[in-house]
């Protein structure tokens, strides 16, 4: 149980129910007040439009009956409205015969004087609250008036939406129309739109939810094979791949960047692999030559001569072994980046002249000619001391491959953002399956392993070039002679 809700997948549908729950909250806050703002809107429109219409009606029964009513006044005074008790009279015929209209049904009429007495009203009238003191004065001013009241004792109270409104005659207020409606119909429907939103809100998101964990299930199911993959694979079955869903998304992004993953660290264990046996095989020898030196040093005495043979002999296996050391240690420090160039301006020239001159001595003994090509003066920023590294042992891999009377040419050509070193020999070649394994450490294209060396100086220079943010690369034909090129930049990196 704990699994599942420290899972992403219950993560997701907890994260997706709240979403949801805020987003239909929302939902439901904007429809109720939409819904509730509408349906009064739509009852203050109704009111009004009834008394207007009332108000209209009332005047009618008044033009039918004033002149009947005004046989012992004067016409002038006898058609006014205001404070007139015969058209106190006409409003209440009105009010006998027009109020059960069925137009008229929820609405409740009260007709009024100027001095606040009803003068007409409907049957149903009876229990509507009179108009204070306070809020008759605005009516007599002109203004119409919404407001919202409560009538009847407390078992049968209900809420009336009312209107008033002054009907004006010669520009005075002439008498005063009420009209109200009970809210009792809109209250149902928001009492009942509250219900529905409150029973379907939870039902939704619970719904939501199970759909949502289900569709999270189907989407990381894939991510749930790779788990029970991945806790197959170990050090001695890296070839095992990660099935690559066709979802062209995320997940299928991870699991080809998770076999790329495997197939490097496959490459890193066997490569890691290799140099430990290599390592063990280069250690072998010397430590097997002095082993039996020694051994046999001890079998009886020797002469003072024969003692320093043994040492002689001791001690260049030795220097071998401290050699080998020392250039693993670089390489070490290079791939963790403790090694990193001391970079100043230099001259390329007269560094390659020197490490020419130092190889001479090596090929002459092969009868191998040296040629140096390269422009007036080239100035560039690098490590001096680790770029004699890198040109010796190319240099000196050339010399190695290079038979008898063989050449051996150096040439520079320089462009305007760095410089090209072209090492090229007219030797043995190395062929096309040899060429992508020749920086690796301990790779020496003599499988015998009976040439001189480690098979470390082309790993070791490559990784001088990339620390100057150069590059080397190799071309070669068998037979036909091999070209290093080393690119070093010349600004300063």
């Amino acid at each position: 149980m704990m699994v599942f809700i420290k899972s992403i997948r219950f993560k997701i549908t907890i994260l997706y129910m709240g979403i949801l729950a805020i987003t239909l909250t929302s939902f439901s806050v904007i429809l109720y007040h939409n819904v509730s703002r509408g349906l009064y809107e739509h009852m203050d429109t109704l009111l009004v439009s009834k008394a207007g219409g009332i108000a209209q009606s009332v005047d009618a029964y008044w033009e039918a009956a004033k002149f009947e009513e005004a046989e012992n006044a004067q016409v002038a005074e006898a058609t006014k409205k205001r404070r007139n008790v015969n058209f106190a009279k006409a409003a209440q015929r009105w009010a006998q015969k027009e109020s059960d209209d069925p137009a008229l049904i929820d609405i409740i009429v009260q007709v009024f004087d100027t001095d606040g007495a009803i003068i007409a009203s409907s049957k149903t009238a009876k229990d509507m609250p009179e108009i204070s003191q306070k809020g008759f004065l605005p009516i007599l001013q002109g203004k119409s008036k919404f407001y919202t009241t409560d009538s009847g004792d407390r078992a049968g109270r209900m809420t009336f939406r009312i209107f008033t409104t002054p009907v004006f005659e010669s520009e005075k207020v002439a008498y005063i129309v009420q009209v109200a409606s009970p809210l009792t119909s809109i209250q149902v429907a928001l009492t009942n739109l509250r219900v529905a939103l409150f029973i379907l809100f939870p039902i939704t998101v619970l719904l939501t939810g199970i759909m949502g964990a289900f569709l999270a299930k189907m989407t990381l199911k894939p991510v749930d094979h790779m788990i029970h993959t991945i806790h197959q694979i170990t050090a001695n079955n890296l070839e095992l791949q990660l099935k690559v869903p066709s979802t062209k998304d995320e997940i299928q992004n991870l699991a080809e960047t998770f076999n790329r993953m495997l197939t490097r660290l496959k490459e890193a264990f066997t490569s890691q692999r290799q140099l430990f046996e290599d390592l063990s095989h280069e250690l072998k020898t010397p430590l097997t030559i002095m082993k039996g030196e020694l051994e046999v040093a001890l079998k009886k005495v020797r002469t003072p001569g024969d003692y320093e043979s043994i040492l002689k002999s001791s001690l260049e296996e030795l220097n071998v072994l401290i050699k080998l050391s020392e250039n693993l240690l670089f390489l070490a420090r290079a791939d963790s980046k403790e090694v990193m160039p001391q970079k100043r301006e230099l001259d390329l020239n007269p560094l390659l002249q020197g490490v020419i001159n130092s190889i001479r001595r090596l090929a002459e003994l092969k009868h191998i000619a040296v040629s140096f090509d390269a422009p007036a003066a080239i100035r560039l920023y690098g490590d001096e001391d680790q770029l004699k590294t890198l040109f010796f042992n190319i240099l000196d891999n050339a010399v190695k491959y290079t038979a008898e009377n063989g050449a051996i040419g150096v040439r520079v050509v320089k462009d305007r953002s760095a410089v090209n070193i072209e090492i090229r020999d007219n030797g043995m070649g190395i062929s096309g399956d040899d060429i992508p394994h020749i920086f690796d450490r301990f790779y020496r294209i003599d499988k015998s392993r009976n040439s001189a060396g480690f098979g470390l100086g082309l790993s070791i220079a490559k990784s001088i070039a990339e620390a100057h943010d150069g590059a080397i690369s190799v071309e070669s034909h068998t037979p036909g002679g091999t070209k290093f090129t080393v690119l070093i930049p010349i600004k300063k990196g």
